[in-house]
């Protein structure tokens, strides 16, 4: 049964449910609501407490307050039908899923922020609930612990095998988190100078542990950056001269993260990756890779590197005229007389040889 406490909740329950559905009957509603959040979250602190009393069975008959349990039921039940509407959800869900829903729509409507507040609308935008924060603060708290030492861009990968997984995996989370923050932050800032000001902010390394919302997403957006600008200089340097595009250069790291340790992994094509050009990155790789000055010798010009060549060069000669086949050509080209020494192992019209797949053959004749 209820006790004394649970009966007086029911006098400031009933106040504050008629003060929401009065407000949300005005014409100027957004603006008033807006005002009132405090009283908005006054009734989800009180929330649980409210789902126990209304759902509790043993109220005494003839007691005074089951007239004001009665008629908070009624403003409650108006609450949510009214919310529903304005909101286009379902009356069904929760009551708390509904009144953080509207908690959220309001505090994210379009408005001037001016500089005063900047930092107090960034806070109340991206609270510690919010799923994204999370997910970019482990992002970030992941790319840190990969990236604040100096990282050798050339050599081998300096990466465990748990590391590359972890990264390669928690990549696309990490940035779509990214991505709707400042989504988020944006949608608000009708004039754009509160983001501004935090895009500014990210570009400068964290001073110290992030411990706000805010905070948190420069954290994360600077060591994103950061990393990301690392892979793409280590793809650039593995593909030279084939210069590859944004979009390609994390995708080549993700797969070097594989075939650096297992020679037979491929480059699989996708919707903006042709099968053609994705074979020519992997014959920049294999040239690259094959005169790396780490490795031994004995593992640079070997047999199954041989084969893979070919097979790669008559895929990508499929495209003979695809940007970016040129340089390739021309890194073959210059393999010839470099090893050849101007001996009549040099093959006669090597520099004319339009077809990828006969340069590799010819300099495979060079080398041995």
């Amino acid at each position: 049964m209820p006790g004394d406490d649970d009966y007086q909740m029911l006098g400031p329950a009933r106040e504050r449910y008629y003060r929401l559905v009065l407000v949300l009957a005005e014409s100027r509603w957004q603006e008033r609501l807006r005002r009132e959040l405090p009283l908005l979250r006054e009734v989800l602190v009180h929330q649980e407490a409210l789902d126990a009393l209304l759902g509790a069975e043993a109220w005494p008959e003839g007691h005074s307050s089951v007239r004001t349990l009665s008629e908070v039921a009624s403003l409650r039940e108006q609450l949510v039908r009214d919310v529903a509407r304005k909101l286009g959800r379902d009356p069904h869900e929760p009551f708390g899923v509904l009144m953080r829903a509207l908690e959220d729509w309001l505090i994210t409507l379009p408005r001037e922020v001016p500089a005063h507040l900047r930092e107090e609308t960034a806070r109340e935008l991206l609270p510690d609930t919010l799923p994204a924060l999370r997910d970019a603060q482990v992002f970030g708290e992941r790319l840190e612990s990969l990236f604040a030492q100096p990282l050798l861009l050339a050599g081998r990968l300096p990466f465990s095998n748990r590391q590359r997984e972890e990264l390669a995996l928690g990549w696309p989370r990490g940035e779509a988190a990214l991505a709707s923050l400042w989504r988020r932050l944006s949608g608000v800032d009708a004039r754009g100078f509160m983001v501004a000001e935090l895009r500014e902010r990210a570009a400068l390394a964290p001073g110290r542990a992030p411990s706000t919302g805010p905070e948190h997403l420069l954290h994360a957006e600077y060591w994103y950056q950061e990393a990301r600008s690392r892979l793409t200089r280590m793809a650039r340097l593995r593909l030279a001269p084939l210069e590859p595009s944004p979009s390609e250069c994390l995708t080549v790291m993700w797969w070097l993260f594989e075939r650096e340790y297992v020679p037979q992994v491929r480059l699989l094509p996708s919707d903006t990756l042709s099968e053609a050009r994705a074979a020519l990155i992997e014959v920049a790789y294999e040239l690259w890779d094959a005169q790396r000055t780490d490795i031994p010798a004995d593992e640079r010009w070997t047999t199954p590197r041989w084969a893979r060549l070919e097979r790669l060069a008559a895929r990508a000669d499929e495209a003979r005229n695809a940007p970016g086949i040129e340089p390739v050509r021309e890194a073959l080209r210059q393999l010839l007389p470099r090893h050849g020494n101007g001996t009549t192992r040099t093959p006669r019209g090597w520099w004319t040889t339009p077809s990828l797949v006969d340069l590799v053959r010819q300099v495979r004749d060079v080398l041995g």
